[in-house]
């Protein structure tokens, strides 16, 4: 429940820790909101991946290609 997933986060942030929370837009990470979608809500550990999962490849290189652009443009 969103109750449980709140409680769980306060008791991580009140380890001996510095925490900082960002928002990011869903626009600006669409790889970490397609993993999310495509689990369909299951995923409830943490998860490494060797290779990029297919169906996020195509959102990695356009980010790649996105911050290639901006790199070229700055010099």
């Amino acid at each position: 429940s969103n109750v449980e997933k709140t409680r769980s986060i306060h008791r991580w942030c009140l380890k001996y820790w510095e925490v900082k929370f960002r928002h990011i837009q869903e626009e600006a990470n669409r790889v970490a909101d397609c993993i999310a979608k495509a689990d369909g809500g299951m995923m409830d550990q943490f998860v490494i991946f060797l290779e990029p999962p297919r169906y996020v490849r195509e959102l990695l290189e356009y980010d790649i290609r996105q911050l290639l652009l901006v790199t070229d443009r700055s010099h």
